[in-house]
């Protein structure tokens, strides 16, 4: 993994930088994805603690544990986010046990692409663990054509290891640890297509949820004006 050290003089940035628009339209997203007062998170390379003071304005009775590489980093958000909810720990992910057993959710926010891909596999099977029935491990990284632009004509803009990740690649090493992609995405933050954002869920056999029975009369009466509408809007076979 990425020396502390270098983590540590990163501090500066990200005080600059802030609740920047990355970090807010992920707080967005883990709102929308159910995030709650109760919630319970891990929050992996949380840095100076940008995305988990948001996290702290949500999750008011549930449990918030924040980790980061850089010592610097967590006595940063030590001094300026006390929070009787909030667990922070410093130190290697692959060497680091949360106090909780399971987590609602696990955040990888711009975090695997400083990792070595060889300390992937062993990450993964540890996050599984970590892991409950409905968890979702959230991850977001840059577009690796974002990386492999920034390698050739701007490196000074890239980290200590700063390596694309393939989805192709992501997949596979996932799947060995018991874990499926249900949701991908790219998406823009600054630059056209400058991300991608992906849920991840534990493995298990398929259950068939007719949706019907799970809808109540109100949704019931949507659908069944809805398949009336699209019947008469598009005869087929059409009249010639």
């Amino acid at each position: 993994m990425s020396s502390a050290k270098f983590y540590d003089h990163f501090i500066k940035n990200q005080v600059e930088s802030g609740i920047n628009d990355r970090i807010a339209g992920l707080y967005r997203r883990l709102c929308k994805m159910g995030l709650h007062t109760n919630s319970t998170v891990l929050e992996i390379g949380c840095g100076i603690g940008t995305l988990t003071y948001l996290l702290t304005r949500k999750v008011k009775t549930g449990r918030i544990e924040a980790t980061d590489i850089s010592p610097q980093s967590i006595e940063y958000v030590k001094k300026n986010l006390i929070r009787p909810n909030l667990s922070l720990f410093a130190g290697d992910i692959l060497k680091l046990e949360p106090t909780a057993k399971s987590f609602d959710f696990v955040l990888l926010f711009d975090v695997i692409e400083h990792i070595p891909v060889e300390d992937h596999a062993v990450l993964f099977a540890k996050i599984n663990r970590w892991m409950h029935t409905d968890s979702s491990l959230l991850i977001n990284i840059p577009n690796p054509a974002s990386i492999l632009f920034d390698e050739k004509n701007n490196p000074a803009a890239l980290q200590e290891i700063d390596q694309p990740v393939y989805p192709d690649y992501l997949a596979t090493v996932l799947a060995k640890a018991g874990l499926d992609i249900i949701q991908f995405e790219t998406y823009s933050v600054w630059v056209k297509n400058d991300y991608q954002f992906i849920v991840i869920k534990k493995r298990k056999d398929f259950e068939e949820i007719v949706l019907s029975k799970e809808r109540n009369i109100f949704q019931k009466g949507i659908v069944w004006w809805g398949r009336k509408w699209r019947k008469l809007r598009y005869r087929y076979p059409p009249k010639l």
